[in-house]
């Protein structure tokens, strides 16, 4: 299997941290009425849980 760059669980916490702010902006552009940055952000924050998906198998083949 090819090699992997190692993640550290501070990589996961800064991931997270991304994905909660994303998810706060997404709600406050959606309840001040702009639908068109509310959709960016929705689309940021699908790429940010892929993102963490990617983190988590990172972790995961760095500790075997």
């Amino acid at each position: 299997m090819r090699s992997i760059k190692p993640a550290a669980p501070a990589d996961r916490v800064a991931v997270r941290t991304a994905i909660d702010h994303l998810r706060c902006a997404r709600h406050l552009l959606a309840s001040s009425g702009a639908p068109r940055a509310a959709a960016a952000v929705r689309k940021a924050l699908r790429s940010a849980e892929g993102a963490a998906r990617h983190i988590d198998h990172r972790i995961r083949r760095s500790q075997r």
